[in-house]
């Protein structure tokens, strides 16, 4: 049974509740842990407003509320953690995260050359003409996470496929052309090189798409290469759960193969065992 949620955000970046409430949400759910991984840090020259990330200086105020809320808290383990964004130049990346105290750091790839890819769907479109077709913008997409991942500076990949998100029913690409297999599987040898996991992430049974991610297909891939997952909810919303979907998440990873997952603490792993 998984009890840990390892991807929760706060009003601190683009989260609806404040880091005490989304907290107390958890214990009334019946959580064991919850890793606070409010994105951080800023990316420069946006080609859109940016409200859903923070500065290095409010993050680590808020660091240091989090560490003042595990204090009060009996009955949930609290863990301090980040999701950082890809930027072009990773050496900037490690530059924002030099010494700041985290149990354990996400990366996501949210942003690449103007493109946003997460969004909305007018936006994800955009991708099209910025990168001269979907595939193209796809490729690069993969190819950024794979570089994200062997840059060394997260513990684990966020929604790995979230360039499904708005892709119900094949509408912009196919995930069987072989292409896509190939960009993934680019992706993920590259991934099975480092120490690094993967996210099993149930946002994406919340939108259009109504999946995890990643696909089935991705996950059982991941197990063979040996590629260890982390479970996040990616709580963001006032009326979501903050356990929403992890027994889904464990659903799927029994059926990938998967008997155990990841948590972080002092960017240290830890695996946790399904059970029976």
């Amino acid at each position: 049974m998984i009890t840990w949620n390892m991807h929760a955000h706060t009003t601190v970046s683009d989260g609806e509740l404040s880091a005490e409430e989304v907290i107390q949400r958890a214990v009334d759910e019946g959580l064991s842990g919850i890793a606070i991984t409010d994105h951080f840090p800023f990316p420069y020259k946006p080609e859109e407003p940016v409200d859903w990330t923070t500065s290095r200086r409010v993050f680590e105020r808020h660091l240091s509320a989090l560490d003042a809320l595990r204090q009060k808290v009996d009955g949930l383990e609290i863990l301090k953690g980040a999701e950082v964004e890809y930027v072009p130049s990773l050496d900037t990346l490690a530059h924002w995260l030099e010494g700041l105290d985290l149990d354990f750091v996400l990366g996501g790839a949210h942003m690449l050359d103007g493109w946003l890819v997460d969004w909305s769907e007018e936006v994800f479109c955009r991708g099209q003409k910025i990168f001269g077709g979907f595939r193209a913008a796809i490729e690069c997409y993969y190819e950024a996470v794979g570089e994200l991942a062997e840059s060394g500076l997260v513990d684990s990949i966020a929604h790995l496929d979230i360039v499904k998100k708005y892709n119900p029913d094949a509408r912009y690409f196919n995930e069987d052309e072989p292409w896509y297999h190939q960009a993934v599987e680019h992706c993920l040898q590259r991934i099975a090189a480092t120490d690094v996991a993967i996210e099993v992430n149930t946002a994406g049974l919340r939108v259009a798409v109504g999946a995890l991610y990643p696909s089935a297909w991705i996950l059982r891939r991941a197990r063979e290469l040996g590629i260890p997952v982390t479970v996040g909810v990616d709580f963001h919303r006032d009326y979501d759960r903050v356990s929403a979907g992890l027994t889904a998440a464990e659903k799927a990873l029994r059926a990938a193969g998967y008997d155990s997952y990841l948590i972080f603490r002092g960017r240290q792993a830890e695996a946790l065992s399904l059970g029976r």
